[in-house]
């Protein structure tokens, strides 16, 4: 039964396509647009447009957070006869469930002085083609021929979305009314501290915000810049939003991270902030896949290492690095199988168990791993086994309708990377084994640090090109594709973080070969137990569940009929967040 409900729950996720990978917010278009003319034919241009959305840092725990948000337009009459019209402005906008919130503290002021304004229904401009009215702020003004009108306006915005993130929205189509094409536009996204894209999320969707794409992030800002454009839904530039972290939570994170600066030995302080990371990188229904999300998947694991560095005798934090690596494993393991990340995930948990096999917060944690991985973990009596941490893998031997290229002396032996190679910002020193078994070996050392080994397995493709599948503790699988230039080793294809500066290696042995590998786990607290088996990297977003051998993904299709049931399961099958 175990199986059966993560298999139902996950067919029908997929049979209701749901493009959020978080908890879902509503459809929100908060108040908040260009100005449009209260007349259909204006000569009247919108020449540029600057819109700060300045988000607040002070916000009680529970609030997902203010913006205060302050637009200039520069309006320009390119007609033979002054205009003089409301301009209108809205105010408000629907919800999603029925509700139309409205901006506060709203004040507009043309050619630097204050004017008042009056409401007056109109449609809403988060309806597209709706006959529903939402009131508008109206307000006269006058368009002198050739001449620049400056118009402000500001007002103070609440924040929509589900925590820990939040969203703000600011319409732009409205503009399309006046004339001509709008001129140019900078908007701009203020933080309240350095703005990153761990804390503004991009290239991934939030509930139903996806951050516009082409930001820019300097300092504490993310800046974006257009010219010369008709907006709307199907232009070039449509409605802007911003998926971000709300600054209740982010000023959590930045206390944890400050309190691990100020106590470098602090264990506590290491796990709290290894737990602030994971609850930014972790969702309801699997993970940030954006580079942001791998970045505070890295950060996570290095805070709880140096957590478990310092407190080895910790169960809940030993269970609470278990939550963190499992869960990630659980998303991709159906399509990609075991990853050293899931083994090392496994052997957390039992040492927690070790450690205190009655403490409930790793019972806990427990009990949602046993879920997830029925067949690698097992109940026997009143604790836990382990079967797949004692399973011995098996050397990979060169796919057999594939004539090698190379002869198996040639290439195996001890090779060491060339100066200059990074790792993401550090100088790296790479020792790289192979054997005649097509096992493999590599040791990564940075300087004044201990170095790390990870295993793999590699093959000749039978084209001049070998192939490195590594299983790396912190990222999965590693993919590399070489060749070889008499003793040397040039890679012509390797993963991002290790800069683009090129890879090679040089052989460092001539003499025999070295046997082949033993496959013996290595110890947990170094490195995680590998398996050599090649896989490709976990994918992202909700997968099927696995099983003792991954099967295919089938996928569905489905309507919207199929909702109430999505939700049932959800409700049911949902798992109260653990507290490590």
């Amino acid at each position: 039964m175990k199986r059966i409900l993560p298999v139902v729950l996950l067919i029908i996720l997929f049979a209701f396509p749901i493009s959020a990978k978080a908890d879902v917010a509503p459809p929100i278009f908060p108040p908040g647009s260009n100005l449009e003319p209260n007349t259909s034919n204006t000569q009247v241009r919108m020449e540029a447009e600057t819109v700060v959305i300045e988000v607040l840092k002070n916000t009680s725990d529970n609030d997902l957070g203010k913006a205060r948000v302050s637009a200039n337009f520069r309006m320009t009459n390119l007609g033979s006869v002054d205009e003089n019209f409301p301009v209108r402005f809205p105010i408000s906008g629907g919800n999603g469930f029925g509700q139309y919130p409205e901006i506060e503290d709203l004040v507009i002021r043309v050619n630097g002085s204050q004017v008042s304004y009056r409401r007056v229904d109109s449609t809403d401009p988060s309806s597209h083609g709706s006959d529903a009215l939402t009131p508008w702020a109206e307000f006269d003004a006058g368009f002198p021929t050739g001449k620049v009108t400056e118009i402000q306006v500001a007002y103070t915005l609440q924040a929509t979305g589900y925590s820990p993130f939040a969203a703000y929205y600011y319409i732009l189509e409205t503009g399309a009314g006046w004339k001509d094409t709008i001129g140019s536009a900078d908007i701009i996204l203020r933080m309240p501290y350095e703005a990153n894209n761990k804390n503004v999320v991009l290239d991934f969707q939030i509930g139903w915000a996806v951050t516009t794409p082409g930001g820019v992030f300097k300092d504490n800002e993310v800046r974006w810049h257009f010219e010369n454009f008709e907006p709307g839904p199907d232009g070039p530039v449509g409605n802007m939003e911003f998926a971000i972290v709300s600054p209740s939570v982010w000023n959590v994170l930045l206390i944890a991270l400050d309190d691990t600066v100020r106590h470098p030995k602090d264990g506590e302080a290491w796990g709290r902030l290894g737990k602030a990371y994971k609850q930014l990188f972790l969702l309801g229904r699997g993970y940030r896949t954006d580079a942001g999300g791998e970045e505070l998947l890295r950060l996570s694991i290095d805070a709880y290492e140096k957590c478990l560095a310092l407190k080895p005798d910790d169960a809940q934090w030993h269970a609470g690095f278990a939550d963190l690596l499992i869960q990630h494993s659980y998303w991709g393991y159906w399509s990609s199988g075991p990853t050293s990340e899931m083994y090392r995930g496994f052997s957390e948990i039992n040492t927690a168990l070790t450690l205190a096999p009655r403490d409930e917060k790793v019972l806990e944690i427990a009990s949602e791993i046993l879920w997830m991985f029925p067949e690698g973990m097992v109940q026997v009596g009143g604790g836990y086994d382990f079967p797949w941490l004692t399973q011995t893998p098996s050397p990979v031997p060169p796919t057999a309708t594939i004539t090698p290229y190379y002869d198996l002396q040639q290439v195996a032996g001890v090779y060491q990377s060339a100066p200059g190679i990074l790792l993401g910002d550090k100088p790296v020193s790479i020792t790289l084994t192979l054997d005649t078994g097509h096992m493999l070996s590599m040791e990564t050392k940075f300087e004044g640090s201990d170095p790390t080994i990870s295993s793999g397995t590699w093959t000749d493709n039978g084209d001049d090109s070998i192939t490195l599948n590594i299983q790396d503790a912190r990222r999965g699988t590693l993919r590399f594709v070489l060749h070889m230039l008499g003793n040397d080793l040039q890679f012509s294809e390797y993963p991002a973080i290790y800069g683009d500066a090129g890879l090679s290696f040089s052989r460092l042995v001539e003499s025999t070969p070295p046997p082949p590998a033993t496959n013996t786990p290595v110890p947990v607290q170094q490195n995680p137990i590998e398996t050599t088996t090649a896989v490709p990297q976990a994918i992202t977003g909700p997968t099927a569940a696995p099983d003792s051998v991954p099967s295919p993904l089938f996928r569905f299709c489905g309507s919207a009929a199929l909702f109430p049931l999505v939700l049932f399961f959800l409700i049911g099958l949902s798992k109260r967040r653990l507290t490590r």
